[in-house]
């Protein structure tokens, strides 16, 4: 990969830049606790999250910016009709599961959860936004299908931090289904943020009803196999959701532009009429 690492570079190389990008948030993930393990400190869950993910959201932001891609990730993008939102309600509703178990905690610890889940989310889908976004020049459906793949190897992670090796697989399984789905909304609308939103709003729910191991660290298969499902309803969910671009559709023929073209009504026939788009 060029050393200059701009989009142009990167689009010529997205296999190199995936496979740097997700090593390289695990790698950063294990340096950040690392510290925290040698040293023995008594922190929870949330805590170490919130730290982590601190670090991990500033890094994913220096490198959109460096990359000046916030608008073409569509995490500053705003829909052309109102109803384009209604496609993040399955999304929203996955969000507050975890509250269908009921919840009793303090102010503080819930003000915690909440800074937990947005570092959490905004990291996680700027990792899945980028991936995304260097994959499209290969076409969408493999752009998606790729995406998925990558986000689901990167909590493989999971097992170099002490997970049993098959519920931590059957994890991974699920981030899979999860990714196809959040890519396959995002083609559909081009935007990002309503994602971020969502799930935010999940990890703060689960985090403030977590009181043992972290959700990455389950104890056994049969803890996993409710996650695994619902990801699974939103891969099919993501399925029904895409269908190829069109230039009607609010953000979805920007999205096979090449980086830095703004498209008019005769380049997004021509983005329409190209085979395998």
């Amino acid at each position: 990969m060029s050393p200059t690492f701009e989009s142009e570079s990167i689009h010529r190389h997205p296999l190199a830049f995936s496979v740097l990008l997700i090593t390289a948030v695990v790698a950063v993930d294990l340096l950040v606790k690392a510290p925290i393990d040698l040293l023995s400190l008594e922190l929870s869950v949330i805590t170490v999250g919130i730290i982590s993910g601190a670090v991990l959201s500033l890094l994913g932001a220096l490198v959109i910016k460096r990359l000046d891609v916030w608008h073409d990730l569509g995490l500053t993008e705003r829909p052309a009709r109102r109803r384009t939102l209604l496609w993040f309600l399955p999304f929203a509703i996955y969000g507050v599961l975890p509250l269908s178990a009921g919840l009793d905690i303090t102010a503080g610890k819930f003000a915690g959860a909440v800074v937990f889940g947005v570092l959490i989310a905004f990291w996680k889908l700027a990792v899945l936004g980028l991936l995304l976004y260097v994959w499209l020049p290969r076409g969408a459906r493999a752009a998606a299908g790729l995406t998925a793949v990558f986000w689901g190897t990167m909590h493989l992670g999971g097992i170099l931090t002490g997970g049993l090796v098959a519920p931590t697989l059957l994890l991974s399984l699920s981030y899979l289904f999860l990714g196809f789905a959040f890519a396959a909304v995002r083609l559909r609308t081009g935007l990002l943020w309503p994602l971020v939103t969502s799930y935010a709003l999940l990890l703060t729910t689960a985090a403030a009803m977590q009181d043992g191991d972290a959700s990455n660290l389950a104890a056994s298969v049969s803890d996993l196999m409710p996650a695994v499902t619902v990801s699974l309803l939103l891969a099919m969910y993501g399925l029904v959701v895409y269908r190829r671009p069109r230039a009607t559709d609010d953000g979805a023929a920007r999205l096979l532009v090449p980086p830095g073209v703004r498209p008019g009504v005769d380049h997004q026939r021509e983005i329409v009429a190209t085979p395998g788009a």
